[in-house]
């Protein structure tokens, strides 16, 4: 049931991030609030991958180490530089979830001990936690507000934390 909750979370964040993609104003890509700050074309990139990366990682075939899995990922998001792509990347990464879920049993959340890249280690579930459900939270919470600072939609709270149906 833990397992449900986990990937309906990750799941609702996902959707809601890509209903905010439809908010954007085509040409606000390169907004950056400030120096040192994502732009919101950096943001969508890394959020392009962020949800599921993780998941993927710890449950890849191959003997990969951390920085070489991430390059491929990374590199995979730097490609994507349109709406559209971003839309097409968060279809996929929300149609992924559930097979990523489906590969984790109930045991595996609190005795599968993983790898974080700074060194730690944690379970299964913690990792989830700290990783894809807060990067999600942190990053949608920036581009909401990137997207109200550049966006002439009355985009309001629930924009943020509920809405996931896309208008036609």
């Amino acid at each position: 049931m833990f397992k449900s909750f986990l990937e309906n979370s990750i799941t609702h964040d996902l959707k809601v991030i890509r209903r905010l993609i439809t908010k954007i104003p085509a040409d606000s890509l390169d907004f950056r609030p400030k120096e040192g700050i994502r732009s919101t074309l950096e943001l969508l990139q890394y959020l392009s991958y962020s949800g599921t990366g993780n998941l993927k990682y710890w449950y890849r075939t191959d003997e990969s180490d951390f920085r070489t899995f991430f390059t491929v990922l990374v590199e995979n998001a730097k490609k994507l530089n349109t709406l559209d792509d971003f839309a097409k990347a968060f279809d996929e990464q929300i149609a992924q979830v559930p097979a990523l879920f489906a590969a984790i049993s109930d045991e595996d959340l609190t005795n599968k001990i993983v790898d974080y890249p700074w060194g730690a280690t944690a379970p299964l579930a913690e990792a989830i936690i700290n990783s894809s459900l807060k990067y999600l939270t942190a990053y949608k919470t920036q581009l909401f507000l990137n997207l109200k600072l550049t966006s002439e939609e009355k985009l309001t709270t629930p924009d943020l934390w509920r809405k996931t149906e896309i208008e036609a």
